[in-house]
């Protein structure tokens, strides 16, 4: 037996139950289940207002949780679950998007598998959902030759600045990602937030200038699994967090305005550069499956396939 509440909140034994699950969930299904975005409000707060579903057992442990964000005017509510793998496949899943539907009164939910795991394929299928949107996780090896950058005489860089940069990066994120609102919609406290997270340096942050000192593009460089560590003997299962760091361009833009002029090229070439010289052996990045154009240039920059994000729609 099982209860689903709901809560506005979280207390701090909430939190390190359903991050525990989140770790089991990782190691079984080699994915995470949330995107950053959910797991960083989940473990820090924010101010944004989240509605989190938790479903219990009789002995009141949290074998579940639901993560349903009903901000976004625009593209409606959208939601994330994990079921820890010792409770799966007894309805706790089904039951908790049961409760979402009955909060959102009839709107359109929009609900993120990521790494497209089978079971989640299936779970979609039941339950009516259709396939809207593929993000690509793509990655290559900083082994192999990558070109020298170069940035474009009435161009410069600048290297991000936490205490002065911030609302200069937001105005320039939301023209670059107009038609992605998960990304344009991001906040002063959604910036902070990555900033007070340990795989922040500023050293892997560059915004674009033009001659009239505009922002008018930059590279977020990111490295995961440095700081992971685990007790000696713990018992813990390695997967795609473990010890061997590898980084990634995090967030790449460059206004409309300023495209085919190769300056996405140059960015990535420096993120790329940086990331090499930072000793890291292997790059990785994240593409809208419908951004052909960009798909085609990290191609052309080594990157290959490597695994898929996927977000599905219920109209019902």
């Amino acid at each position: 037996m099982f209860k689903v509440s709901v809560l506005n909140e979280l207390t701090e034994q909430q939190v390190s139950e359903i991050l525990e699950i989140v770790t089991e969930a990782s190691e079984t299904d080699g994915a995470r289940p949330f995107s950053e975005h959910v797991e960083l409000h989940l473990r820090s707060g924010g101010d944004r207002r989240i509605i989190h579903l938790i479903a219990q057992n009789e002995n009141q442990k949290i074998v579940g949780y639901g993560h349903l964000d009903t901000t976004d005017l625009v593209a409606g509510p959208s939601g994330e679950l994990v079921v820890h793998p010792e409770f799966r496949l007894k309805g706790i899943a089904t039951e908790i998007i049961s409760e979402i539907k009955k909060l959102i009164k009839g709107q359109p939910l929009r609900l993120w598998s990521h790494g497209d795991i089978p079971h989640a394929q299936e779970f979609a299928k039941k339950l009516g959902f259709d396939s809207v949107r593929n993000v690509i996780q793509m990655r290559r090896s900083l082994f192999s030759p990558i070109e020298p950058f170069s940035i474009p005489s009435n161009y410069k860089l600048k290297q991000f600045d936490p205490q002065e940069d911030i609302d200069k990066f937001l105005n320039i994120n939301k023209a670059c990602f107009v038609d992605l609102p998960d990304q344009s919609s991001w906040t002063r406290k959604d910036v902070e937030l990555r900033v007070s997270e340990n795989w922040f340096s500023a050293k892997g942050f560059v915004l674009l200038i033009n001659s009239n000192e505009e922002v008018i593009g930059f590279c977020w460089t990111k490295v995961h699994g440095q700081d992971h560590e685990h007790k000696e003997d713990d018992g813990h299962q390695h997967l795609d967090h473990g010890h061997d760091p590898i980084g990634e361009i995090y967030v790449l833009g460059v206004h409309p305005q300023e495209h085919k002029k190769g300056l996405g090229k140059a960015l990535t070439l420096w993120g790329l550069n940086h990331l090499r010289r930072s000793g890291l052996d292997s790059a990785m990045l994240y593409v809208d499956s419908n951004n052909q154009k960009a798909i085609k240039l990290y191609e052309e920059l080594g990157f290959g396939f490597w695994g898929l994000d996927r977000l599905y729609r219920s109209f019902t």
